[in-house]
């Protein structure tokens, strides 16, 4: 008698699903693409997100004007005058400031800069103030533009005793020159001998001979008195007394004569402005120096007589300051390898205030390499350098916290490809919520997404870009354009345009490649959905499947156009095989809601992964979504190979 054995039930094997909705994650080239999250990219070139993370082509740029007719350019400079007009302004190597006019520029003469130097600009008090390091500022007041000459120190210096009153004292008397911006050397010392012991019980009477000077150059004069050699500041008159009675009041404690003559206006790479006051640093020959002006509208001037002051940022370190920047009304000043704050603080002495500058370490730990990186985005300060793009926290009470080491790592290995000199050119800017940072000689562009905390890029154009600047035009929109460090032009970054300056440029979007967490098992998959929106031109997806003998390669092409799958279409494409069943030539269109589409893959593979293509200016595309189930195999499907 034969026992009746049960046929054991059927179980079909578990799927595992893919559902790939957004990218939000972003660009991430520094872990194996294996080990990516599904909603980040090894691959993003040329492409931005969108929405809740949707990739889709950047923007295009186009010649906004031609800045001068020769010459790459130096610097870029938005500003807007208390009357309203708004203009940009542009240098180039040719060396002369030049102000957009239609697709063209304006000479704005009165000063000219050496070629090869870049120039900085800040805006105060209705004029606009540039810094090159290699000549003294530059004053433009949205009509002139004014060079500060330098003034000869005062002669002729003789003091009268007109009292009559005697002793034993030996007073000194030196006077300086002041122009809008400086102070000359001190004049040789004339000493006036027999004097009481107690000043304030004589009356001297103090002559120089005048400075010659243009008009408005000279401001005045300033009087040191003390014990010879130990002179301090007395008094100041103005540009048009050459004489001083000096009934005895005491001198001020600290002000000497300055070493250097700065009424030429300092020499400075960097400028910025503080509350009422200019800030200068990248002294030549003395790059660990700031220079504070003194307060509005002494703002011109430098020297301790017009409330200024400088100050060395520990000095004789070994690095020099890199980059000035004022956010959230606090001064930082960065080196290559530090961040400081800097602090002001004012005492009266007398009917005269002293302002004493003072700093404090930020971090030790990373600098700036690019004074030009340095933009404040919401409450944080960016700036790059050397290993990545870096943050400072600026909460309230925490400014002294560097919020993150880095917060470029996920790109690492990009930063690792770029030269130092790329590096140290680099110029960003908050725009859109993204902070642009544009490399100069590689040509490159990269953004952090601050909406998506993501990074994207890069963006590859076939201009460099020296400058970026956001600036708001005469009609009221905002717009970021860049002056070009390959040419003598002013680009746009446009959303309306599609290709750069009439060159097409391509976009690759690379996803994850997924294992489905099986490594090891090989697995099977039937069909796959993806769905588009927007899409222009024609959009090319490839497929990419890693097959028994562990070569990644294209196992299906397709073209995603405006209104089908495939560029050429009929009857049974992709589901009867090869031959297409009637035949209907379809253009490049337009569909502007959203195409879901589907292919048929019926293949095994161990590691899967989808590319998306454009290579036309009119090509683009919005790409919200990929779907399939795969269906895992058994260990028998192991390649014999793998054995050892």
């Amino acid at each position: 008698m034969y026992r009746k054995i049960p046929t054991p039930n059927f179980s079909a094997p578990r799927t595992t699903p893919l559902d790939w909705d957004n990218w939000r994650g972003g660009w991430n080239n520094l872990l194996r693409e294996t080990e990516l999250n599904k909603n980040e990219m090894p691959q993003a070139t040329n492409l931005m997100l969108k929405g809740l993370g949707v990739p889709t082509k950047r923007w295009g740029t186009e010649d906004y004007f031609l800045a001068s007719p020769t010459g790459y350019g130096r610097g870029l400079f938005a500003a807007k005058s208390k009357t309203g007009e708004v203009q940009l302004l542009a240098v180039t190597d040719w060396g002369v400031l030049t102000k957009k006019n239609g697709a063209s520029y304006t000479v704005l003469t009165g000063a000219s800069w050496a070629s090869g130097y870049d120039i900085n600009a800040v805006e105060f008090s209705n004029n606009v103030y540039f810094v090159n390091g290699q000549r003294e500022f530059v004053r433009y007041n949205f009509t002139n533009v004014v060079g500060f000459a330098t003034l000869s120190s005062p002669g002729g210096v003789y003091a009268t005793n007109i009292s009559g009153a005697t002793g034993q004292k030996i007073v000194s008397y030196v006077v300086t020159a002041v122009s809008q911006v400086g102070e000359t050397l001190g004049s040789t010392a004339f000493s006036l001998a027999t004097l009481p012991q107690q000043l304030k019980n004589t009356l001297v009477y103090v002559q120089w001979s005048p400075v010659s000077a243009s008009s408005g150059v000279l401001t005045g004069y300033n009087i040191y008195r003390g014990d010879p050699g130990d002179e301090t500041w007395l008094a100041t008159t103005d540009n048009t007394v050459t004489n001083f009675y000096d009934y005895g009041n005491d001198s001020a404690i600290l002000q000497i004569p300055p070493d250097a003559d700065t009424t030429g206006g300092p020499i400075a790479k960097y400028v910025s402005r503080y509350q009422d006051r200019l800030i200068l640093a990248g002294i030549p020959g003395n790059p660990t120096q700031v220079l504070i002006s003194g307060r509005y509208p002494q703002h011109e001037r430098f020297d301790f007589g017009g409330g200024g002051g400088n100050i060395l940022i520990s000095p004789d370190d070994g690095e020099d300051i890199t980059g000035l920047a004022v956010i959230n009304d606090k001064i930082i000043v960065t080196k290559e390898h530090s961040v400081y704050e800097l602090k002001l603080v004012t005492s009266d002495i007398g009917n005269f205030t002293l302002m004493t500058p003072t700093f404090q370490l930020l971090t030790a730990s990373q600098g700036c390499s690019s004074s030009r990186s340095i933009k404040a985005v919401d409450n944080d300060v960016f700036f790059a350098n050397r290993d990545g793009v870096y943050i400072l926290g600026y909460e309230p009470n925490i400014l002294n916290v560097l919020r993150t080491n880095e917060l470029s790592a996920k790109i690492r290995t990009f930063f690792d490809s770029l030269t130092y000199d790329d590096i140290q050119k680099c110029s960003a800017e908050y725009y859109d919520r993204k902070y642009i940072l544009t490399f100069p000689v590689s040509k490159k562009t990269i953004i952090f997404d601050r909406e998506r905390s993501c990074f994207m890029g890069p963006w590859n154009t076939p201009f460099g870009i020296n400058q970026l600047v956001k600036y708001v035009d005469e009609t009221g929109t905002t717009r970021l354009v860049g002056v070009d460090s390959t040419d003598n032009c002013v680009s746009l970054f446009n959303p309306s345009a599609s290709d750069d300056k009439g060159t097409a440029f391509s976009t690759v979007f690379k996803s994850k490649r997924e294992q489905f967490g099986e490594w090891q098992l090989f697995k099977t998959i039937d069909d796959m959905f993806l769905q588009f929106r927007n899409v222009t031109g024609n959009v090319k997806v490839n497929i990419l499947l890693e097959g028994r003998d562990g070569i990644l390669a294209t196992e299906k092409s397709l073209t995603i156009t405006g209104s089908s799958l495939l560029g050429t279409t009929g009857w049974g494409t992709d589901l009867w095989g090869n031959p297409k069943w009637g035949e209907t030539k379809n253009l490049p269109g337009n569909t502007t809601g959203e195409l879901p589409k589907r292919t048929v893959l019926s293949k095994d593979f161990r590691t899967f992964q989808v590319e998306v293509l454009t290579s036309a200016g009119v090509d683009n595309y919005e790409l919200l979504g990929i779907k399939t189930n795969v269906r895992p195999q058994g260990s028998g499907s192991i390649p014999y190979i793998w054995n050892t």
